[in-house]
């Protein structure tokens, strides 16, 4: 018997820019549309956490999910380096539609990362719970644990992946946060104030990487956790088309300013002198 697909999504496999190249899972919730949502998991890389999202994908927006490499079906170990992540993403950065990056949790460097890397494409994006510094205190003893012989030996290997995931960013993210001061493109920041993995301090230290003045929004959820993908999809969805409505208005603003540019280089007009 076959498996029946819920409506409105479907899996696909692809191979992933990686050197050497990677064959790699994601979900699309195609539509016809010019806007296509690109989606970040965090980590360890879970899709029914985003089922909701996938269920609920507006009509007007496409979305995808990416498995990232070191979850999708056949990987054997863990892609640490940024770089890999978003070049996973990057064949659904073509085809001519406009991006928003949306990244939760560890995703939310990578959607940073892609809206940095790829301005011409993506144009804009939404961090959801973003980890920025450090998961809370009591999280800690709890991954050291993960170092234990005994306990090494009973984790999955993605919950290893999960803390060398969590291990190797930290080099990383200094010269992505330094990058920040040249976006210009809209930028929403979301945070739960029930989150109970990482602190709400780091949404406000993540805005404070931007430049003054640039179009940066923060969003406190009330009664939101860490898992806002899965509690408030709906919610998400509205700032990501929040963030397409400010990417459309200066995109309008910019051409309205080239067109005056132009308007203004044409050489006057002046009537000519009628024959005596």
């Amino acid at each position: 018997m076959g498996v029946t697909m819920p409506a409105g999504y479907r899996p696909i496999t692809y191979d992933a820019p990686l050197s050497p190249p990677l064959k790699n899972q994601a979900w699309i919730a195609e539509r016809d549309s010019d806007w296509r949502l690109v989606m970040f998991p965090g980590t360890p890389a879970r899709k029914y956490l985003f089922e909701r999202m996938l269920r609920l994908a507006p009509d007007d927006l496409e979305v995808v999910l990416i498995a990232r490499p070191g979850y999708a079906r056949g990987h054997a170990r863990a892609y640490l380096d940024f770089e890999d992540q978003v070049a996973a993403a990057q064949p659904f950065f073509e085809g001519g539609k406009k991006i928003v990056a949306l990244g939760v949790s560890y995703g939310g460097e990578l959607a940073l990362k892609a809206l940095v890397d790829h301005p011409d494409a993506v144009k804009g994006a939404v961090t959801v719970a973003a980890l920025v510094t450090e998961p809370r205190p009591w999280v800690q003893p709890f991954v050291d644990l993960g170092d234990a012989p005994v306990v090494r030996a009973l984790l999955p290997r993605t919950l290893h992946y999960a803390r060398a995931e969590v291990a190797g960013r930290r080099t990383q993210i200094g010269p992505l946060f330094a990058r920040l001061k040249e976006v210009t493109a809209p930028v929403t920041i979301i945070h739960g104030n029930v989150d109970h993995l990482v602190s709400r301090r780091d949404a406000e230290t993540l805005k404070s990487y931007f430049r003054d003045g640039a179009d940066v929004e923060f969003r406190h959820v009330p009664g939101g956790t860490h898992f806002l993908e899965m509690q408030f999809p709906k919610l998400l969805f509205d700032a990501v088309k929040g963030v397409i409505a400010r990417a459309e208005a200066a995109d309008d603003k910019r051409n309205a300013s080239h067109r005056e540019e132009q308007e203004a280089l044409r050489p006057s007009r002046r009537p000519s002198a009628s024959s005596a």
